[in-house]
């Protein structure tokens, strides 16, 4: 049995699961690209001297906004789902989140900061995080958006943080 499967048949019939943030890859392809053509304007002006260095962040970034294009993080009524490259699989079950929460994990990335149940010195667990659904995303989330996420950890009984504070 597939993973798909495996995750359809724990969710049930009728179950549909909600998007609580998805990625934005273009962005992640175009803002690199403004910048090496600012740099590519510079070079020729003489202000850099080399290109190189320039042209491999550039395509490390495009690269990678590509493969994580369709990146999502998802939620049903069991819990959590991660979409990565076309494969959705169960991340965390609502009864296993003590608290969790709107976080930047790198450049242009945004996630959810989960802190499951466990015991006082467990990693991930309550007193440090595991990065839930990582996606590209350059600006903060919009208040309704954020209001949405908020709301449906609430509803599910998980106590909501804000790491980005």
């Amino acid at each position: 049995m597939g993973i798909i499967a495996q995750v359809a048949e724990e969710r049930g019939a009728g179950a549909e699961p909600v998007v609580l943030f998805a990625s934005r890859w273009w962005p992640a392809v175009l803002v690199p690209l403004g910048l090496l053509a600012l740099i590519i304007v510079l070079a020729l002006r003489g202000s850099l001297g080399s290109l190189i260095v320039p042209l491999g962040m550039t395509a490390a970034t495009v690269v990678s906004a590509w493969l994580h294009r369709d990146g999502a993080l998802l939620a049903d009524d069991t819990g959590l789902l991660v979409r990565h490259r076309g494969t959705v699989t169960r991340s965390y079950r609502w009864s296993e989140i003590h608290q969790a929460g709107l976080a930047r994990p790198g450049f242009g990335r945004l996630a959810l900061a989960v802190y499951p149940d466990g015991g006082r010195w467990d990693v991930p667990g309550p007193n440090s995080a595991v990065m839930v659904g990582q996606v590209w995303l350059w600006r903060q989330p919009d208040p309704e958006s954020r209001e949405r996420i908020e709301a449906a950890l609430r509803d599910h009984g998980v106590h909501v943080v804000d790491p980005l504070a």
